[in-house]
């Protein structure tokens, strides 16, 4: 028994060790400022990584997605949880999605009063505030051009 303890120890420790790995892979959260939580979300198109940010002050975790394959090309933010009061700052590569850039809330494209956008030469930012009374809220950054994804037979 003694002999197989020292094994049994580190392999115990090590299973310990990837499921700690493996959930900070899977979490995003980078750093709890006060001025909101930090996550990246790397973005695979066809044969490139392309790596959104987002800083927000919500209890709610975002998810990011992209779609490339219509005409226009769509990098999707939504945020489940709580009725609260929140900001986003979403930055995105200027060559995931690029032309005329614009944001969507429920299908609606917003009015530049409503947000804050600056760009620099490699990526862009939309400043936004928002409260979310549903559970979920979905917005969505239109590009008339952008990366393509490829469609494949399933």
């Amino acid at each position: 028994m003694k002999k197989y303890f020292p094994i049994a120890f580190f392999g115990i420790l090590l299973i310990s060790a990837l499921i700690v790995a493996g959930g900070t892979l899977i979490n995003p959260t980078e750093d709890d400022g006060s001025d909101g939580n930090f996550y990246t979300f790397p973005l695979s198109v066809a044969d490139n990584t392309y790596v959104v940010t987002i800083r927000s002050n919500s209890t709610a975790i975002p998810t990011v997605s992209y779609s490339g394959i219509n005409v226009q090309k769509i990098v999707t933010i939504s945020f489940m949880g709580d009725p609260e009061t929140a900001f986003c700052n979403v930055t995105i590569p200027n060559d995931l999605i690029w032309g005329k850039l614009s944001l969507v809330f429920k299908y609606y494209e917003m009015d530049e009063a409503y947000y804050t956008r600056t760009s620099n030469s490699t990526h862009t930012s939309f400043y936004f505030e928002y409260y979310q009374i549903a559970l979920i809220k979905h917005f969505e950054l239109k590009g008339t051009e952008g990366a393509s994804e490829s469609l494949t037979a399933s």
